[in-house]
């Protein structure tokens, strides 16, 4: 049976579809089958809290006449490391999985960096599908290509840009999420607001308690999904103007980092970076200061952090900072927001400017 995407993302010459809506993951094999990602075999690397979901993938696969063995994955960003990359190809190597047989990943963001990164070095690459199951990576992490994982010296050091085949997003898993990861996705639902203008700013802005109607949560991460793929489209390899998605990011980063991944999730990490880029553009892009005050209301309605630990020190922020992989010798090129829907790449506030708007963030 066919189904049409809701979108389809194009990118290094390759397109693939890019599937939303309830009760999808029971269409997963006959999605893999159609679009012809597997030979043989596909590896359902998920993680530890979804197994139910990945057995339904794995159902659902072997149905379609692929073997599907399952692995599982320790919850969190500690699960993204080389030793773990080694553990989850050589089950892959033990399972028979070949060169014209696919991964599929099921889980959160921490899940679609890690099995992208195996898909895209196993074999020198096998066929790679995302079944995201977190709203924060169905808006971002899933689509793009952006696979890797850390180092101690940095977040996301080893990787590789690695299309998927397909993408399915079964919005139905959404309602099993606890609030802490909806309001997590929720930032990066935030951010593309501001990236994308007034017009989708103003629809986040009046987002009722999450998740919100169905429908139109379906339709908000289409226009999310929308945004980047339309982005990555433009600039696969992250030279130009895909740096854009990164708002909020540099700063967040660094604060997600100097907590040491345990204080803060990425996506709260991400809400008070959001408020530390929008006070530097005040300031070097000539922003008016009402939409940080907007954005901090929407962030804090939701349960997003809008105030930083004291815990976690500046000086320790400004040096994970300094190792983010969009940094350089010199600047920390950053994105700015002259105005929503208009974003800036490359700017370089300068060292004080960006620790003012850290011990702003202490309020």
């Amino acid at each position: 049976m066919s189904r049409e995407p809701a979108l389809t993302a194009e990118a290094g010459g390759r397109s693939y579809p890019v599937h939303l809506g309830d009760g999808l993951l029971a269409a997963t094999g006959e999605l893999v089958a159609e679009a012809k990602l597997a030979a043989d075999a596909a590896l359902v690397i998920h993680d530890a809290n979804v197994a139910n979901y990945a057995a339904t993938v794995a159902t659902s696969l072997e149905r379609s006449g692929l073997r599907a063995p399952l692995l599982s994955v320790a919850p969190g960003e500690a699960s993204k490391s080389l030793a773990e990359v080694e553990r989850i190809c050589r089950h892959a190597a033990r399972n028979g999985v070949r060169r014209r047989d696919a991964v599929v990943a099921v889980g959160g963001g921490v899940i679609g960096d890690l099995a992208g990164f195996v898909a895209a070095s196993y074999q020198r690459g096998v066929g790679l599908v995302h079944v995201p199951t977190t709203l924060l990576a169905m808006v971002d992490s899933a689509i793009g290509g952006k696979t890797g994982v850390d180092l101690p010296e940095g977040k996301n050091y080893v990787g590789a840009v690695y299309q998927p085949g397909a993408v399915l997003m079964d919005t139905a898993t959404l309602a099993s999420l606890p609030p802490r990861e909806l309001s997590c996705g929720f930032a990066e639902v935030v951010k593309y607001g501001l990236l994308d203008g007034e017009e989708l700013f103003s629809v986040v802005e009046s987002w009722p308690e999450l998740p919100g109607p169905a429908d139109d949560l379906a339709d908000l991460i289409r226009r999310c999904v929308a945004h980047k793929v339309g982005v990555v489209q433009a600039d696969e390899m992250d030279l130009g103007v895909r740096a854009t998605l990164n708002l909020g990011h540099t700063v967040g980063h660094g604060i997600e980092a100097a907590a040491g991944y345990a204080r803060y999730h990425h996506g709260e990490a991400i809400s008070l970076g959001l408020l530390a880029a929008l006070r530097i553009s005040e300031r070097i892009a000539g922003l008016d200061p009402e939409w940080r005050e907007r954005t901090r209301r929407i962030l804090e309605r939701h349960r997003l952090p809008v105030r930083l630990d004291s815990a976690v020190g500046t000086a320790d922020i400004e040096d994970r900072m300094g190792r983010d992989k969009k940094a350089d010798a010199v600047s920390l090129n950053m994105v700015v927001l002259p105005r929503p829907g208009e974003p800036q790449t490359n700017a370089d506030p300068g060292r004080e400017m960006v620790r003012e708007a850290i011990e702003e963030l202490r309020g």
